[in-house]
Order: C-alpha cells, then sequence, then structure tokens
C-alpha cells in the first residue's frame, strides 16, 4: 500500500509538471495545434511510474513475490491515485492560470474541420458540445477517467513482466531414528 501511494503521488507531480510545460511552451496556448505529440509524453510517464511503482510493491513483500492480479491491481491503484490528484490540480489550471484553454482548443480544432470542408453550422454545433467536454470540471473528470484507463492497460501489460511466483518452502528432513 505504501508504494502505491507513493508512485501515486510520484506520477500527479509528473502530470502536474507536464501540465505547466506544456502551458510555458505555449502547447497549451498559442501554438495548441503543434503540440499535439506532447500528450506521449503523458503516456511515456505513466509507463515508466507504472512499472517502477509495480515493481516496488513487489520488492516490498516478503518474499519477492506478486501475483498478475496484485500487479494490476497495485498498477490501477499508482495511476487512480495519481490521476486523483493531478484532475485536481487540473480544474485549478483550467479554472485559474488557463481559463482559455478552451477558446484555443476549439480554434485550432475549427482550423481543422475548415480544412475538412465541414460547413460554419456543422462547426458551430460540434463546438457547443466542445465546449462543454472541455469546461474545467468535466475536463478534470475526463482526465482522471483516462489516466486510470491509460494506467490500467499498462498495468496489464506490466504486470505479466513483473509477476513473480513465491519460492516453494524447503522442508527440512529429520534423520530416521
Amino acid at each position: 500500500m505504501k508504494a502505491t501511494f507513493s508512485y501515486g503521488l510520484i506520477l500527479a507531480a509528473g502530470l502536474i509538471v507536464l501540465t505547466l510545460v506544456g502551458f510555458f511552451l505555449g502547447f497549451q496556448t498559442d501554438k495548441i495545434a503543434d503540440g499535439r505529440w506532447f500528450g506521449l509524453l503523458t503516456f511515456a510517464l505513466i509507463i515508466v511510474v507504472t512499472w517502477l511503482g509495480i515493481k516496488a510493491v513487489r520488492e516490498e513483500a516478503k518474499d519477492k513475490a506478486m501475483t498478475y492480479g496484485k500487479g494490476v491491481g497495485s498498477g490501477v491503484l499508482i495511476n487512480l491515485y495519481g490521476g486523483v490528484v493531478s484532475s485536481i490540480y487540473s480544474f485549478f489550471h483550467l479554472t485559474f492560470i488557463n481559463p482559455s484553454f478552451a477558446d484555443y482548443t476549439v480554434n485550432a480544432t475549427r482550423q481543422q474541420w475548415a480544412e475538412k470542408g465541414l460547413s460554419d453550422a456543422q462547426m458551430d454545433a460540434m463546438e457547443k458540445g466542445m465546449r462543454m467536454m472541455l469546461s474545467p470540471a468535466i475536463a478534470s473528470i475526463w482526465g482522471l477517467v483516462m489516466t486510470v484507463f491509460a494506467g490500467l492497460v499498462v498495468a496489464l501489460v506490466v504486470s505479466a513482466f513483473l509477476k513473480r511466483a513465491p519460492q516453494p518452502a524447503f522442508e527440512t528432513e529429520t534423520p530416521a531414528a
């Protein structure tokens, strides 16, 4: 339990740092269309922290063993803890630090839609739903769901590599009388 919470906080800190770096580099504002690749860093962070966290859980065990299910559960918990903390920060970030995030995202997306030949009426209809999804509350909840889902997928794979069966207990032989 200790390792899952610790690595969950490490994941949250990493996600928060990536959010701030993306903001300061302009990937959440004027360069938003150019920075879509930046989301891959988030997935890489989830992979690394989940791997290290599941490995730490395994090493915490007395016999250094871990079942596949224990690994998957630990990975999901790490991402749940990290997702909750980073989603709270995300709400704060989208409310106070970058309240124009939805505007930047919508403008960049409208340009893509226009290139595909969508009419203004079609774009206006889709924009309403997009703005709703980009509100701080819904975006934060969606971020939590996506972090846990990505963590589950990663944990399913990582646990297959990190599972370890317990060592068989050796019986001591008693000499025959």
